[in-house]
């Protein structure tokens, strides 16, 4: 054996980890991909209203069902639309330049690549029995089945009008002109370079850039389907990144998000229509089964902390966080304590939530105990009533919610009987 073989540097690793989280293309997809929350949880309240379990309720609101599909449709099935604003947006922030004009270019590559027009003869219309005739946009596209071309329409048009800029390919309007006007021309170059592009891939290659996306990232889909590998894999994923120091989801939402929100959506589809649900992998199988108190399900850790904890800084620690991670915000546990390259909680910040994620599998997936996830609503809520709304007011869930926090808690327990009394021995000595 080599004595003099290099150890493995850690730093290194968390220098790497750290450059992919800090990249300006990953942050602007995570940014992007925000800008749909309030969104989807506005139109997932109608879809909770449609679904709730009380007879007398569905009778009354039968009549107005297809009304009230209206803001889901313009929400879940539009988001596409939003991503791509909104990660031009931030991309343009990135890059300081206008974040208005680019986005609205950015819209207009994504329609041209992904949406093909198509038309109903009012003959046939009239004998199918439908009111609509003439031009249609299919929605098909819109929705998270566009995902991954609105994030490659939006990343390209920024580049495309930064080149612009800094090769001074732009028309230069005199001073005094509106600011907002001087944008619009300086749009025109770049603008026309990103139609011209999308029109010949669409139009002259005949080439179906979401198609040709979502076969390259199909492999991908393996571990975002309703498997068993699909709640490991990212929780390992996740987890362990998380454990340098790096926020775990800047990772996993380019990757893995497009295909949670597809499944969402064709979950709200069928719920809507009273099919059977399809699947249950979806963000909020993570969030309100998995990620109880934050990453890591550490709620169970805080309140191990708060009243069993013997050292003066693991009482203090978890009363101070304890609340916070109710609602699911624990950035103050894991950087307070911290667990981020702490040997005492490494293990059980890894383990805690696989056996959730497997517990929640078997219930799910396998013996069909628990209704799935039909809806997003806020993050923010305590993890009982979240899995309950989100799951269409299935008492189960919040059973399941509660069943995985005791488990998160044993698994916990052992790690924090010995920080805890590390701790409390260092305070004596400290004494």
């Amino acid at each position: 054996m080599n004595v003099n073989a290099k150890r493995f540097d850690f730093t290194k690793v968390v220098q790497v980890m750290g450059a992919i989280a800090n990249n300006r293309y990953l942050t602007a997809i995570r940014n992007g991909m925000s800008v749909i929350i309030p969104v989807t949880i506005i139109g997932s309240m109608f879809i909770i209203a449609l679904n709730l379990p009380i007879d007398a309720w569905k009778e009354m609101i039968a009549p107005y069902a297809d009304k009230l599909m209206i803001p889901m449709n313009f929400t879940m099935d539009f988001m596409s639309v939003y991503v791509c604003v909104g990660i031009a947006s931030s991309l343009c922030d990135d890059y300081k330049i206008d974040k208005v004009s680019t986005s609205v270019l950015s819209v207009l590559a994504f329609l041209i690549a992904t949406i093909t027009p198509a038309s109903i003869d009012p003959e046939l219309a009239q004998k199918a029995g439908i009111e609509v005739s003439g031009t249609v946009l299919p929605l098909g596209n819109f929705g998270a089945a566009g995902l991954f071309t609105a994030i490659i329409a939006s990343i390209f048009t920024v580049e495309v009008v930064r080149f612009c800029i800094k090769r001074n390919l732009v028309i230069k309007m005199p001073n005094g002109v509106p600011t907002s006007v001087i944008n619009s021309f300086a749009a025109l170059v770049p603008g026309a370079i990103v139609i011209v592009v999308a029109w010949i891939l669409k139009v002259g290659l005949n080439f179906d850039i979401n198609k040709a996306l979502q076969w390259v990232f199909s492999p991908i889909g393996y571990f975002a389907g309703d498997t068993v590998l699909s709640v490991i894999v990212p929780i390992l994923l996740i987890t362990i990144v998380w454990i340098f120091g790096i926020h775990g989801m800047i990772i996993a939402t380019p990757i893995l998000y497009p295909f949670w929100y597809e499944n969402l959506n064709a979950n709200i589809n069928a719920a809507a229509s009273g099919s059977a649900i399809p699947h249950f992998m979806t963000e909020q199988f993570f969030q309100w089964f998995v990620w109880i108190g934050g990453a890591g399900a550490t709620l169970s850790l805080a309140f191990l902390m708060a009243f069993l904890g013997k050292s003066d800084f693991c009482k203090k620690m978890g009363r101070f966080t304890f609340i916070p991670g109710i609602f699911n915000i624990n950035e103050p546990l894991i950087f307070g304590v911290p667990i981020v390259m702490n040997p005492f909680f490494a293990l059980p910040f890894i383990l805690a939530p696989l056996a959730m994620g497997i517990v929640t599998y078997l219930a799910m997936g396998v013996f069909h105990l628990v209704s799935y996830p039909i809806a997003i609503v806020p993050w923010t809520l305590p993890a009982p009533i979240g899995a309950l709304m989100a799951t269409g007011f299935d008492w189960r869930a919040a059973v399941l919610a509660v069943v995985n926090i005791v488990i998160a808690g044993v698994i916990y327990y052992p790690f924090f009987r010995a920080f805890d009394k590390n701790m409390l021995d260092k305070e004596k000595s400290a004494a």
